[in-house]
């Protein structure tokens, strides 16, 4: 027998923070956030008092009806293998549900399905007794989900020095994806980090800036500022904001070092290919005739590529113009962390100067310091489920791969209902109006 009470705010904290399957979204800080929605908490004992299960649930009424709805983000805190406990406090949600006028709750577990295509190990048997004690199931193939059901994540070193760990992690990467963090490096960009501490409401300023671009090239609804204001705040020392910064001064420097020693390269292969030049009109054997050539071969076509990138650099250089005396961001992300795990939860892109490759180093940076701070798990979170090339979602999950995460898919949402017909035009009617909203708000 389990006993299930609501409790202080503070009292689910610590259990969320311990537990494997803990989670940020599961504790007091995360119903801070969530100004629009009631947050209440919930903690499960066993039969000696200790402490089995911790429970976030966000309520949100309905308009014009005395009901509400309840998300328990990323599911409740516990050990799903014990049925037992599953059960009793399915009753109990039940119970809570009629007493608090709750149409029904959703759930979306942090519980693996797959790992890199494969399944885990129970996790269908999870799923099936979930459904077995009444929860309705369905999952996303893409972002139809409240979270994504498709993300990336990084195991990270925890037993070793922290710059060997970093060093080890990196040379993980794909090799496109260690090359693009060097580009950007080269490229003059740096990464700035912000939280309560130093957060200025002109840097806010910056990030919602380039939020807005983000969400109307890539068709999705922004949030207020005053939002990601409020993350920043409500869940310190767990929230962090990190600005890419480019600086022309940086980039113009690296670039003309980089056409003088092309320049430096394309003189030297020239006297090279006059000196094999003079001595092919010397007297010489077959043999020595046929390498010269070869020689000569080799250093011609090392001309025309040194030529190439001596014209790239030019180019560059002319593209940069427009930046000239300048520094500016152009990418943005919030991180958090909690109990030895790590989210990437936020990301922003400006249009201009994307082949600087800020995203590579913005990861990266944020992987850096997810181990400086001890965590074992970096998560990227959303991908598309659906790995067709042709999939405009695609080239995010080929970024994301890039870093050598494990591709997870998660067990998906399930639904506890309690009034049928609330739950009916919520799941049928609200993802018509969720689109119209998505783009009206996008114009």
């Amino acid at each position: 027998m389990y006993n299930f009470i609501e409790v202080k705010p503070n009292h689910i904290d610590d259990f969320s923070k311990e537990h494997l399957k803990g989670h940020i979204f599961q504790t007091s800080g995360w119903g801070n956030v969530k100004k629009d929605w009631i947050p209440k908490y919930i903690a499960g004992y066993d039969s000696n008092n200790n402490m089995v299960l911790s429970c976030m649930m966000i309520l949100r009424k309905i308009p014009k009806m005395p009901y509400y709805i309840g998300y328990i983000p990323r599911g409740f805190v516990s050990d799903y293998n014990n049925k037992d406990l599953l059960i009793e406090f399915t009753e109990y949600l039940r119970e809570f549900s009629k007493s608090n006028k709750i149409a029904f709750i959703t759930i979306d577990p942090d519980i693996h399905l797959k790992e890199d295509e494969k399944l885990v190990y129970n996790s269908e048997k999870i799923s099936g007794f979930l459904q077995s004690l009444g929860y309705n199931h369905t999952d996303s193939i893409s972002f139809e989900g409240i979270q994504p059901n498709f993300v990336f994540r990084l195991d990270l070193p925890t037993s070793e020095d922290k710059e060997d760990a970093k060093k080890k992690v990196f040379k993980s990467f794909s090799s496109k994806t260690r090359y693009n963090i060097r580009v950007a490096e080269e490229r003059g960009l740096s990464c700035e980090i912000y939280d309560k501490s130093n957060m200025t409401d002109q840097m806010l300023e910056e990030f919602y800036k380039i939020m807005v671009v983000t969400g109307k090239r890539d068709n999705f609804i922004i949030r207020n500022k005053e939002y990601f204001k409020e993350m920043i705040d409500d869940l310190f020392p767990f929230s962090k904001l990190y600005m890419i910064k480019y600086s022309y001064e940086k980039d113009f420097e690296r670039l003309t070092e980089k056409l003088k020693k092309q320049q430096d390269a394309n003189s030297r292969a020239l006297v090279k290919i006059e000196e094999i030049k003079k001595e092919l009109l010397g007297d010489n054997t077959e043999d020595k005739i046929e390498k010269l050539n070869k020689k000569l071969q080799d250093n011609e076509n090392k001309l025309k590529e040194s030529e190439r990138q001596i014209e790239g650099f030019k180019n560059r250089m002319e593209d940069i113009k427009p930046y000239e005396g300048k520094e500016f961001y152009i990418s943005g992300a919030i991180y958090l962390y909690y109990g030895g795990k790590a989210w990437y939860l936020y990301g922003a892109s400006d249009d201009v100067l994307r082949d600087a490759m800020p995203n590579f180093l913005m990861q990266y940076a944020m992987i850096n310091d997810s181990i400086d701070l001890g965590c074992y798990l970096y998560d990227f979170r959303g991908v598309s489920g659906d790995l067709n090339p042709e999939n405009p979602l695609y080239g995010l999950y080929k970024f994301k791969k890039g870093f050598n995460g494990k591709f997870v898919e998660f067990i998906g949402e399930f639904d506890l209902v309690i009034k049928k017909p609330i739950y009916n035009a919520f799941k049928y009617v609200f993802p018509r109006f969720k689109e119209v909203r998505s783009k009206l708000r996008n114009k």
